[in-house]
């Protein structure tokens, strides 16, 4: 008899899954639209960690200019709104914005891969630390990995975002050591960006004292 355990998806894997087959339908429409609050619809008013986790490993990919600072703006809201247990919904300057639709396929394609790989190594575990109690602590820890995509540095997003992704992968699929993790690897990427920021800082105070040095011998 065929073992038919070993190929059932987990919850996340459908979920995602579900939101990809809609996208995809979606994008075979050359002249169909997608704005964030219409993939809010899709993804579900009330499922916060997914979207989180989808904006997350959406901040992971190439976007046009200000795409890091929508989604970062994004990350902070569903924040907020987890945090007051408010349905999804983003404000019209944020959730107007369109998404390109071959990006979003890219990504949920990207995700659903993601998803199939960890869950070859996420199971439920230490549950404790992935329990919904702890959700306004993962909303405390989204809304400031938000406010970390805001800056304009390149690359110095990725870790928070990497982490944030697995966090909440951690968080959906019961696997506390997931969510470690992905807490650790997004602690390391906001320590990255203060020290690269101070960095930066400290070299434009130099040159600026120094010009100011120079000036009057000119």
């Amino acid at each position: 008899m065929t073992d038919t355990a070993a190929v059932v998806p987990t919850p996340l894997e459908a979920m995602v899954a579900g939101v990809l087959q809609r996208i995809r339908a979606m994008s075979e429409n050359p002249e169909a639209r997608l704005s964030c609050n219409g993939l809010i619809a899709i993804i579900g008013p009330d499922s916060h960690v997914l979207a989180i986790l989808i904006f997350a490993v959406l901040n992971l990919l190439p976007g046009p200019p200000g795409y890091s600072l929508v989604v970062g703006l994004a990350i902070m809201a569903f924040a907020v709104m987890l945090l007051a247990r408010r349905p999804l919904r983003l404000w019209a300057f944020v959730g107007e914005r369109q998404i390109p639709l071959p990006i979003l396929v890219r990504l949920l394609e990207f995700l659903a891969g993601f998803t199939r790989l960890i869950s070859k190594f996420s199971r439920p575990r230490a549950s404790a630390l992935a329990s919904p109690r702890l959700l306004p602590m993962l909303a405390v820890l989204a809304f400031g990995y938000g406010f970390a995509m805001l800056v304009p540095i390149p690359f110095t997003n990725t870790l928070p975002s990497l982490g944030l992704a697995i966090t909440c992968v951690g968080m959906l699929n019961r696997d506390g050591l997931a969510v470690l993790l992905g807490t650790a690897i997004a602690m390391i990427g906001v320590v990255l960006l203060v020290l690269v920021s101070w960095v930066l800082l400290t070299v434009l105070l130099v040159v600026s004292e120094v010009v100011q040095q120079e000036l009057p011998a000119l």
